[in-house]
């Protein structure tokens, strides 16, 4: 069976209820699975840690897609203890408009990781972030418009 379609991506918060509620704000999120906390065995199987490793998650979802978001409660992992914060990882969110969407990303607690939006071939895109430093790109067109744009900027790359 080939693959489908992403599922979701999983993010680590320090506060799952803060970082919940920006995405409901911020980015028309909708609970999917409120938070639950996993511990014990099945916590430390999942991601590691010590032996009290406990970790609050629940999934948001968009129109597709979804994410997951994390908060440990005790016995982190050591990656988890000094997560880096840069632009990658990410995940990328098609929205109807960019500057209204960067505008709501503040407002909610979010930032900004470019100073302004750019044109990408005629798209307009920008990195923002979750109150914990997550990036997130928004785009203004979906995901083959982006690719066929790509492919007039960077001919070559084509497969």
């Amino acid at each position: 069976m080939p693959t489908d379609q992403l599922h979701h991506s999983g993010m680590l918060v320090a506060d799952i209820e803060r970082s919940a509620a920006f995405y409901i704000e911020a980015l028309d999120a909708r609970y999917l699975f409120r938070p639950a906390v996993n511990e014990g065995a099945g916590a430390q199987y999942v991601l590691g840690g010590d032996d009290d490793v406990a970790f609050t998650f629940c999934y948001l979802g968009f129109r597709t897609g979804a994410v997951e978001i994390m908060q440990f409660l005790s016995g982190a992992p050591d990656w988890a203890k000094d997560p880096v914060r840069g632009r990658l990882p990410h995940f990328a969110l098609v929205v109807d408009d960019v500057d209204e969407t960067t505008r709501r990303v503040v407002a909610a607690g979010g930032s900004t990781l470019w100073p302004e939006p750019i044109d990408w071939g005629g798209a307009k895109v920008m990195y923002v972030a979750d109150p914990d430093g997550n990036p997130i790109e928004l785009f203004d067109v979906g995901l083959e418009e982006i690719v066929s744009r790509t492919l007039d900027l960077f001919p070559a790359s084509a497969p």
